[in-house]
């Protein structure tokens, strides 16, 4: 075979295209080893090289191969079986409590100033006295809404943490999340944001479960 040789597969029913040089990209990996032309190769009626895999997740495989692409975190586990199983090690993929980490390092990237506001809000958690409360962040420059008139954004008579926020507020309120997480506090309600304008926005949250 040549390495610009287009292979049609079978992967477990599911029909896939590739070139010989996806397919033994890794030189000691099994996929190599059954494309080197050293061995036979079952096909289906059709000539179509078989694999006896789940199609769907194999597709993730190839991904990687062409294009160093990883899975979404909820294939991670299934397709890190396929990684081993296959002798890719390079392919290893986070698993979602992994990768929950990894998109925390690029969002703390995207927001350097994060720091500082996670430290107020650190202080003011020993303050409340209910299971649930509001965190609320303003741009500095809105001028739509009184400072105080937020009853549309955190309806109930709940404790709000207050934060003059200028960034990203969905990246802002991810990392918040993740690190309220290991202190045993839960998100609660989705997003809210200021409709007129987006100058406001406030999250629920939930202490313990």
């Amino acid at each position: 075979m040549q390495d610009s040789q287009v292979v049609d597969l079978n992967v477990g029913g599911r029909h896939l295209t590739t070139s010989l040089s996806t397919l033994t990209k890794y030189p000691d990996s099994m996929l190599a080893t059954m494309f080197s032309g050293r061995h036979p190769v079952a096909k289906d009626k059709d000539g179509r090289y078989f694999i006896d895999v789940e199609g769907d997740v194999f597709v993730h495989i190839l991904n990687f191969l062409r294009f160093g692409k990883m899975p979404p975190p909820e294939r991670a586990s299934e397709v890190n079986e396929y990684a081993e199983y296959f002798g890719l090690q390079e392919l290893k993929a986070p698993v979602p409590e992994d990768f929950e980490q990894v998109l925390y390092g690029i969002w703390k990237k995207e927001l350097p100033d994060y720091q500082r506001h996670w430290e107020k809000v650190k202080e003011q958690l020993g303050n409340i006295s209910t299971s649930y409360f509001y965190i609320c962040t303003r741009k500095s420059d809105c001028g739509k809404l009184p400072k105080t008139d937020i009853g549309a954004l955190t309806p109930g008579n709940y404790y709000t943490i207050e934060l003059s926020f200028d960034s990203n507020v969905s990246i802002f309120f991810n990392l918040l999340a993740v690190d309220l997480k290991k202190r045993n506090v839960f998100t609660d309600s989705c997003l809210r944001e200021c409709p007129g304008c987006c100058c406001r926005a406030a999250m629920g949250f939930r202490i313990g479960r």
